[in-house]
């Protein structure tokens, strides 16, 4: 357990409790309400029985486990969270089987509605998958479906009076999956700019959601370098309406190790974060499968905590 946390709750079996590696001063004036959103990504739930397919083998599954999913969504429920958000890669493959896996997966939290969810490029693996808008209709932006899949990001998600998530669509389809990379285009950032503005206006603080990375640390480790292949095109759209308008901070998936860089924010340094992947099977530390919990107000990030599957 990490210096000066509190103890770790009862039933975290496998889960270890990691110290807040962000947490700002409160001050005694008006306490703005404490949103606590969890945030979780890169599921890649898969049928193992159905593989090779699709350019993946037997032995890619098993790269992941749904169990430690499962655990890490459970620890979730037990140290509280008002929302959930879910930053995509929901399949391996976007298989029908693997959405209706992760549709089960995520069903206490979609019934509550207290879900969030945006696709990753693995959730439009096939061109089959998106011609039939396979995503939309098995999840969808609130884990519940769609029975006519429509053009739904950004998708606004009000988190208490205070705090505003913005989801946005990062996910495209291309011949060679491995190499295509994200986009939110032109359509997307322009309502994304319209919203921080409209919110700073309100006074409330805002948060941006997508799958692909906007920025990689200067820290690699040998078994990540495939997903630079797998950039967000428009990279620097982002970096440029986080500097000109506030931003609470920008939050991704995608690479399956966490991480924080911040970048100049219009009211000082903004935090981009990287969730990790919630069930990665892996021996490197930084790779073990993990969610998170933001604290949030008006005034932006407060804390930053995380459940890490295997930590001490």
């Amino acid at each position: 357990m990490g210096h000066g946390l509190p103890h770790a709750p009862q039933g975290l079996t496998g889960v270890g409790w990691v110290a807040s590696i962000l947490r700002h001063p409160r001050h005694a004036a008006r306490e703005p309400a404490i949103i606590r959103l969890g945030h979780i990504s890169d599921l890649h739930l898969a049928d193992r029985g159905r593989y090779p397919r699709n350019g993946f083998s037997a032995k890619d599954c098993d790269r992941h486990s749904s169990k430690l999913a499962k655990g890490l969504l459970d620890a979730l429920r037990e140290v509280g969270v008002d929302h959930l958000l879910v930053t995509g890669d929901l399949t391996l493959s976007a298989e029908p089987r693997e959405f209706e896996r992760a549709a089960e997966l995520l069903k206490p939290w979609a019934e509550a509605g207290k879900l969030t969810v945006v696709p990753g490029n693995h959730d439009v693996w096939t061109e089959d998958s998106v011609d039939t808008g396979r995503f939309l209709r098995a999840i969808g932006p609130d884990g519940k479906g769609m029975r006519r899949p429509a053009p739904t990001y950004p998708h606004v998600v009000p988190l208490g009076a205070d705090v505003v998530l913005v989801a946005l669509d990062s996910a495209r389809w291309g011949e060679d999956p491995h190499a295509t990379a994200g986009r939110l285009g032109a359509e997307q950032l322009k309502s994304a700019r319209e919203l921080c503005r409209e919110h700073e206006k309100a006074g409330k603080a805002t948060l941006l959601a997508f799958h692909h990375h906007v920025l990689l640390p200067p820290e690699r480790i040998p078994s990540d370098v495939h997903v630079a292949r797998m950039p967000l095109s428009d990279a620097d759209q982002v970096i440029r309406l986080v500097a000109d308008l506030p931003v609470a901070a920008v939050l991704h998936g995608h690479r399956h190790c966490a991480f924080r860089v911040d970048v100049p924010g219009a009211r000082g340094p903004t935090p981009i974060l990287c969730s990790g992947s919630v069930s990665r099977v892996a021996d490197e530390p930084v790779r073990r499968a993990r969610a998170y919990v933001y604290e949030i107000d008006a005034g932006g990030i407060r804390g930053v905590e995380a459940l890490v599957s295997g930590a001490a």
